[in-house]
């Protein structure tokens, strides 16, 4: 995906590091390094190949690394809380981030400080907040530090999530991280100093910032003749072509597992198939893919990917980090009689790509050019083939611990076949993984009986003959669009092309043939929603290759904003007087952001709306202007702020509390005039010690994170509201957010009421939250406050036009969980009826606490369509 990097290059990236850090410095920005003598560091090739898929658009949970395990018995969580906070002390890259010069990134060592552990009680099984921790995204220049999320079940009985990002771990990571919180915990437990399992002390770490450094220091000369043996190896490989289906259920990237057993026979027998060839089970495993793919689909010349670690080289099998390249392994199978045959074809080829293993797969693809996809943008190694061991799990003294599996519902590749060891639960099985976006559930059921079966064969009869398939498989050149005038957008593409590819590509130019790579796709992409104003991604750009086919992309993405400011709306523009001044918008393509631009839409008012470029597309209207930026990158909200006459800061990340508050300070930083309103919580209340609570009911004890950081960005404001100059500043405290917006959705199913609608919808009890215990109170009920997006957008826009000059509450009426939970049942067909927690449970949503919002009630009345039931209604019609 990228060229070699010469040394002059990298170290002119970490000059532009080293600048960037004395610039922060100079003007009293915190640094976060805690290792300045080191300083920046360049990212190994394996973690430039993560960075650049969060780049490219595809970030999200596709690569976080849940690691979750039951634990029963007496469980010390200030024990857990110091091994963990230890833990990443000694290892720098659990506390590193991912910033970037110019497109060029860079990794940098933040100050080590506490982990907290976070603890929920259960409701349901407790599946639910797992997954959605599990799923929560990381932000990697804010730094992805790992998230601990402790489930109560009951006082001996917890399951305790730690969720990484795979730009710091791999599987043998885990492994010495489950080795050293084992020792740390059990010296914390004891009283002792905690300590990794032989006493060894933080700065005798390796290092994986040492470990990129020395990756990137090894001579040009050595890669290029790696680069040679991979780049004639693979000359004229295509990606195996999968079978064709009608209409893929999912988008690209959504995963789905499938599983059958096999007897422990069958896998004994596939060892013995191994042994009498001279192969270990995985490659018999690999083998039994490319039988597999050979039968269904009759392709004889395919290439299947598989892991391959770093940790051979001495005194990194204690590093934790991503030591882990990619091989491509390509098998000739024409003429191949029988299974032993074949075996012997795969056995060999994947011993010689082992000895070329070493060469980063970025720069294999890289040098292939366009050779390294097909015409719709599919990678090379679009299938893998692996042998899952037992699942490993924490162990903690005194405890009993049971590993945990957590399915993230997403698919690094098109297709996978595994076949996982017996655990204490389950015998061995054979799998298939799939996305979504190139393969229908029935094709995959059929992929996976016929791997199963073949592997059973095999396992009694090696010498099982072959067939060859005939099935009707996708794989197909780039194709050209009828020809017909670019337009101005096609012409714009053409422009960008030249610009960064230095060549005239004409308008079906391949972007591969002409140079083209994912950082370049990455540019391309930026430089494209900068003149056009319309969502693009580099993903975008891998897949519609030519300046005719990103036209087209872009003509019907055009056509579908239209179609959405029409929408939003109703129908037609509406225009009225254009106010004098631009309003600020963060969080533009949020739920909450989405319907104040909406509203300052219909009331006439120009508008600048902050948002992350991978979303841009959902920013639509009018009067609208876009300013690219992200809640980690300071200066682009300080340029963002620069000479608006109102804001209304509604983006928040929901999960980095220190993103939240060093965010709200950038921005009023730049903030010189007009009003500030500041999108806060009632979490920023806590658990104040009254049930009726009013907007001068001071803050109480216990406060999330999350409403503590709220409540500090509140006093940040108050604080830069005296500064003479400035306009009116209000925070406006909301409740739970409803609204038809596919994020206010994704909260409905995995935020705060995840659980209960996760029950719902699979048909199982719904376990109510209990009632609150609020002191004095003797009120049975137990819900929630909320408001109605339309709605908390109103009163946005009246406190931006209108200063509150203080702190005001925004909600739009209180639902108990009862008949909120009843509700949902009706509305998805569920009978697994209500009952309520335990006595004993304190979940999340456990309050009794009713809201006063009186400043605000006359934008806050119900609307048609705005009560609760029609808004749930609406969230679930898809």
């Amino acid at each position: 995906m990228t060229t070699v990097p010469d040394a002059a290059r990298q170290e002119a990236l970490l000059r532009l590091a080293r600048q960037r850090k004395r610039t922060a410095a100079a003007t009293g920005r915190a640094t976060s390094t805690a290792s300045p003598a080191a300083g920046p560091a360049p990212l190994s090739h394996a973690q430039h190949r993560m960075w650049l898929m969060d780049r490219l658009g595809q970030g999200g949970a596709l690569y976080n690394v849940p690691f979750a395990t039951r634990v029963r018995g007496p469980l010390d969580l200030d024990a857990l809380a110091e091994a963990v906070t230890g833990l990443v002390r000694r290892h720098e890259v659990l506390r590193t981030r991912y910033a970037h010069d110019d497109g060029e990134p860079y990794q940098e060592v933040m100050t080590a400080g506490p982990v907290p552990v976070r603890v929920v009680d259960a409701t349901g099984g407790g599946d639910g907040e797992l997954s959605v921790e599990a799923a929560r995204p990381f932000d990697l220049g804010a730094g992805p530090l790992p998230r601990v999320l402790c489930v109560r079940h009951a006082p001996e009985d917890h399951t305790v999530l730690l969720t990484f990002h795979h730009i710091a771990v791999d599987g043998g990571s885990l492994d010495v991280i489950t080795r050293e919180l084992d020792a740390r915990y059990r010296s914390a437990v004891e009283g002792r100093d905690g300590q990794g399992p032989g006493g060894e002390t933080d700065a005798g770490a390796p290092q994986y910032a040492d470990f990129a450094r020395r990756e990137r220091a090894e001579g040009a000369a050595t890669l290029d003749t790696g680069l040679a043996y991979w780049a004639e190896r693979l000359a004229g490989a295509r990606p195996v072509p999968l079978p064709r289906v009608a209409a893929p259920a999912g988008s690209r990237g959504e995963g789905h597992v499938l599983t059958t057993p096999l007897t422990a026979q069958t896998l004994e027998g596939l060892r013995a198939v191994g042994r009498d060839h001279r192969s270990t089970l995985f490659t018999v495993v690999l083998a039994g893919a490319f039988a597999t793919l050979l039968e269904t689909t009759g392709g004889e010349d395919l290439v299947i990917g598989c892991a391959s670690s770093h940790r051979d080289r001495a005194g990194w099998r204690d590093l934790v980090g991503l030591c882990v390249n990619t091989l491509a392994i390509r098998t000739d199978l024409s003429g191949a009689r029988d299974f032993g045959e074949l075996l012997s074809r795969v056995r060999d080829d994947l011993l010689e790509a082992q000895g070329h293993r070493h060469v980063p797969f970025d720069l294999v693809t890289g040098r292939l050019g366009a050779a390294a996809r097909d015409g719709d943008g599919n990678p090379l190694v679009g299938v893998t083939a692996d042998v899952l061991p037992k699942p490993s799990g924490l162990r903690l003294a005194g405890t009993e611990c049971e590993p945990v599996d957590i399915d993230l519902g997403t698919a690094k590749f098109g297709l996978g076949f595994y076949v996982a060891e017996a655990t204490d639960r389950t015998g061995p099985r054979a799998l298939v993984q799939y996305d979504r976006g190139r393969l229908d559930e029935a094709t995959a059921q059929g992929l996976l009986d016929a791997f199963a079966a073949l592997l059973t064969d095999v396992a009694s009869d090696p010498g099982r003959p072959l067939s060859r398939g005939t099935a009707d498989c996708v794989d197909r050149p780039v194709d050209g669009l009828p020809a017909a005038p670019l337009g101005a957008r096609g012409e714009a593409v053409t422009a960008v092309f030249g610009e960064l590819l230095g060549d005239d590509p004409g308008p079906d130019g391949d972007f591969f043939f002409l140079g083209g790579h994912s950082l370049l796709a990455v540019r391309v992409a930026e430089r494209l929603r900068e003149r056009l104003r319309l969502p693009l991604t580099g993903l975008d750009v891998l897949e519609h290759r030519t300046p005719r086919a990103l036209a087209a992309l872009l003509d019907e993405r055009a056509e579908q904003r239209k179609r959405t400011a029409a929408a939003a709306s109703g129908g037609g523009a509406r225009r009225g007087p254009t106010r004098a001044g631009t309003v600020l918008v963060t969080g533009g393509t949020g739920g909450v952001g989405a319907f104040v631009l909406r509203e300052l839409a219909a009331r006439g008012r120009p508008v600048r709306a902050l948002v992350r470029p991978e979303s841009a597309h959902l920013v639509a209207g009018d009067g609208i202007e876009v300013a690219e930026g992200d809640l980690a990158d300071p200066g682009s909200l300080r340029d963002a702020v620069a000479g608006v006459d109102a804001v209304i800061h509604s983006a928040c990340t929901f999960t980095s509390p220190e993103v939240d508050v060093a965010a709200m300070r950038a921005l009023l930083d730049g903030w010189r005039q007009g009003s500030f309103v500041f999108v806060s919580s009632v979490d920023a209340y806590g658990r104040p010690p009254v049930v009726d609570v009013t907007e001068d009911t001071p803050s109480a004890e216990p406060l999330t994170p999350y409403g503590r950081a709220k409540l500090d960005c509140e006093r940040m404001l108050w604080e830069a509201a005296g500064t003479e100059g400035r306009g009116g500043a209000t925070a406006v405290r909301a409740p739970l957010v409803w609204g038809p917006h596919p994020r206010l959705r994704d909260q409905l199913r995995w935020g705060a009421t995840g659980a209960l609608f996760q029950a719902a919808r699979s048909g199982e009890p719904v376990v109510l939250p209990a009632a609150g215990a609020v002191p004095a109170s003797g009120d049975p009920w137990s819900g929630a406050p909320w408001v109605h997006a339309a709605a908390l957008a109103r009163a946005l826009v009246t406190c931006a036009e209108r200063p509150a000059h203080g702190m005001v509450n925004a909600i739009g009426g209180h639902v108990g969980w009862e008949e909120f939970a009843t509700e949902l049942n009706r509305l998805l067909g569920s009978s697994g009826g209500i009952r309520p927690a335990a006595a004993t449970a304190s979940a999340t949503l456990l309050h009794r606490h009713r809201y006063r919002a009186e400043a605000l009630a006359e934008e806050l009345v119900e609307r048609p369509g705005e009560d609760w039931r029609s808004v749930i209604a609406a969230m679930l019609d898809r």
